[in-house]
């Protein structure tokens, strides 16, 4: 029950896992704005196990909550959201990270790469795995490639043997649905002798920096944006308890970022004058270079890198600054307050009615609502 001008909020989650604690900052945040929440901390810390919260007379509740225990909550006049994707059938009053797009980036990063060969392991047991695996696989089918599935620890542990079913040469792109995942990938690997990233690329997802980090080499990972998911969650959760209408199905955030360490950090591909080309797309990103500079770059005629673009890539080398130019423009956007003006010159672009378009075409958005989705308070 609300208690004067305050509202009583409980987190049912675990705070020793990494994308919680991320969750519970964007929580955080959003309550200190507000000025008027107070958390539940029973034990001095504000988390608390949702069974001990049967006889608690609070307003709000943000953790790992399925359906039942929304639908519980709610019966008692205590509005809910859930945070974490792994139900198969999510609450509608979910904030959760897309975790079919999730897949999808993963598979784009390492084709962007030049791999041509994949796999993917961790539990597909949950809800969350599943949708990682179905958008990873489907993305990879949309452009012809299969995918191997890592079914288990054994089939990890004899990694060498396992990644000689995929047909073709060049190193195996590898996602990891967790990253204590990629790690036992990137340490199984290093057990048979296989070189990371040379041979076997690996991945992560959630950038626990302690998972990623404390190990060689080091692991890319995918940033799922917890501390958005946490701000959102609260604003859902502040909306419910004002007697606001319950959503019709839950909302979904597209992942954050893509963090590279050394376990990908390659330009895969097996055409030398393509890699130096590439290399040089990505370290001069910022400056107005066009097809004819990056042909000199690799030391070949423009029409011979064209070709050679199309045939590996299967992209024109002019969509490859493009792509690049954007890429990066996207990071600018969500990570700082530069103005699209100026931003738009750090991409290379002469004038911002390029780089609008530029951008559109590449991600369907304008600059300003990209900026809007990704960033927040």
């Amino acid at each position: 029950m609300r208690k004067g001008s305050r509202f009583n909020i409980a987190l049912a989650m675990d705070y020793a896992n990494p994308f919680v604690r991320e969750a519970v900052a964007g929580i955080a945040r959003y309550g200190f704005q507000r000025g008027d929440w107070r958390f539940y901390a029973p034990h001095g810390v504000p988390e608390v196990p949702l069974a001990d919260l049967k006889r608690w007379k609070g307003d709000g509740v943000i953790g790992m909550l399925d359906r039942t225990a929304v639908s519980n909550l709610r019966k008692r006049g205590i509005a809910a959201v859930n945070i974490f994707g792994r139900f198969a059938d999510l609450p509608e009053s979910s904030v959760v990270v897309d975790n079919h797009a999730l897949g999808r980036m993963a598979a784009e990063y390492l084709i962007g790469k030049g791999i041509r060969r994949f796999a993917i392991t961790g539990r597909k047991m949950f809800g969350d795995s599943t949708l990682k695996y179905e958008g990873y696989i489907s993305a990879l089918a949309d452009q012809g490639f299969q995918c191997l599935e890592l079914k288990s620890r054994q089939a990890v542990s004899s990694i060498d043997a396992q990644l000689q079913k995929i047909d073709g040469e060049g190193p195996v792109g590898i996602l990891a649905t967790e990253d204590p995942v990629g790690r036992t990938v990137i340490n199984a690997c290093i057990d048979v002798g296989l070189r990371v990233p040379e041979d076997v690329a690996v991945l992560g997802i959630n950038n626990d920096s302690f998972a990623c980090e404390m190990l060689f080499p080091q692991m890319s990972s995918i940033e799922l944006g917890a501390e958005r998911i946490g701000w959102e969650a609260a604003q859902r959760l502040e909306h419910l308890m004002a007697g606001g209408a319950a959503p019709k199905e839950p909302t979904c955030i597209f992942p954050e970022k893509i963090v590279e360490r050394h376990s990908t950090d390659l330009t895969a591909v097996s055409d030398k004058a393509v890699a130096a080309a590439l290399r040089f797309i990505r370290e001069n990103a910022h400056r107005p270079v066009q097809v004819d500079d990056v042909a000199r770059a690799a030391h070949v005629g423009r029409r011979t890198l064209e070709n050679r673009f199309r045939n590996l890539l299967q992209v024109s080398v002019h969509d490859a600054i493009r792509r690049e130019r954007i890429q990066r423009a996207c990071r600018l956007l969500k990570e700082t307050d530069m103005l699209v003006e100026v931003l738009s010159e750090s991409c290379g672009y002469a004038t911002r009615e390029r780089f609008n378009q530029a951008f559109r075409k590449e991600t369907g958005t304008t600059p300003s609502a990209y900026r809007q989705k990704f960033r927040f308070a």
